[in-house]
């Protein structure tokens, strides 16, 4: 198995552009433990574990149209070592899908690659979906139909 395997989906993915690859990416996206910008203070519990303190924040991105996102990487442990890497802490994808649902200010999730220059982006409806247990695309107007 490979070392960054939700990096090898949206590799698959934007290679495809398939519904089923996309879905197959939002399953393994909300069961992963997904990198994140942490903001704020971790301290440890009893057991020496790494806990957020009150006031951590995940980081966010306007990257592209200029809509807030929140910032993510595929399979921290190799996005971290990425030279510059902004990567620093690791939340489950299901918290950061939820995040994203219910922050009337967030557009989704921007989901950086580690192994390409690639990114995803999970729409707050897909964000719904997804937390919902059912980790499909949802089906979008043709371009000329009016909204």
């Amino acid at each position: 198995m490979s070392d960054t395997p939700l990096s090898d989906l949206m590799a698959e993915h934007s290679d495809t552009s398939s519904p089923d690859s996309y879905a197959r990416f939002l399953e393994m996206f909300r069961d992963s433990i997904v990198g994140v910008v942490g903001i704020g203070t971790v301290t440890h519990d009893a057991q020496g574990l790494p806990v957020t303190a009150p006031g951590f924040a995940v980081g966010r991105t306007t990257h592209g149209d200029g809509r807030h996102r929140i910032l993510t990487f595929a399979d921290p442990d190799v996005a971290a070592q990425r030279p510059n890497s902004q990567c620093n802490a690791g939340v489950p994808g299901r918290v950061l899908l939820q995040m994203a649902v219910e922050d009337p200010e967030c557009e989704g999730i921007l989901v950086n690659s580690a192994t390409r220059q690639i990114s995803l982006v999970i729409g707050k409806e897909s964000a719904q979906f997804t937390t919902d247990g059912v980790a499909v695309a949802p089906k979008k107007k043709p371009w000329w139909r009016p909204r």
